[in-house]
């Protein structure tokens, strides 16, 4: 007798054993572990004089990469950007949108150069890579704007931050008037948008 209830006590725990590890078992299932998604933040990579937030020029790419990420990378030509001599532009992108790009050194991973391209990233005095010639006329009444003769492209300088506002103009279409070359222009056409903002 003592044997037949020390096997149905023993038992009665198996299955209580047996259906809390069941129990358990179907917690884990219903509860699955959570993942971190790390998103780009905008706001804190504002284009200042020889930086993008904490990305600055001197860094080498792999010292930048670590200042950010949410981004997926692409490596092309820096004649994309209008680099000529070979070299690579590393280019940063939040879905199908570039962001950004950095260009080291030819022959170096050393970044010598910063192109912003995202429409959200701002500089320090609230332009950005996609506003208009009117909108940096407000910010620099003086300005005038430049033909890149190697390009054909035309450039908008801010000398005191090193920045250059860059417009893939096409002939016949440009910003400013040049009966001479190499000779700045005080700006014809107010609507063309910047395609990137270089940072030096």
């Amino acid at each position: 007798m003592m044997l037949f209830l020390g096997l149905l006590i023993l038992g009665c725990n198996s299955k209580a054993s047996n259906k809390d590890n069941q129990n358990n078992n179907q917690d884990s299932i219903a509860q699955p572990e959570l993942t971190t998604v790390t998103k780009f933040n905008y706001a804190d990579f504002k284009i200042m004089k020889g930086r993008l937030g904490n990305i600055k020029i001197g860094m080498t790419i792999t010292q930048a990469e670590h200042q950010f990420s949410g981004l997926s990378k692409k490596e092309n030509d820096a004649g994309v950007f209008g680099f000529d001599g070979g070299g690579s532009a590393y280019l940063y992108y939040s879905g199908d949108d570039i962001v950004f790009a950095l260009i080291p050194k030819h022959g170096t991973d050393t970044i010598f150069c910063i192109i912003a391209a995202h429409k959200e990233l701002k500089t320090t005095n609230e332009l950005n890579p996609k506003s208009s010639v009117e909108e940096l006329t407000k910010k620099y009444p003086e300005l005038t704007v430049v033909q890149d003769l190697m390009n054909g492209w035309e450039i908008i300088e801010d000398k005191i931050n090193k920045w250059s506002f860059t417009f893939m103009s096409d002939k016949g279409i440009e910003i400013g008037e040049y009966p001479e070359v190499g000779k700045p222009s005080k700006p014809k056409r107010l609507d063309v948008k910047t395609d990137w903002i270089e940072i030096r």
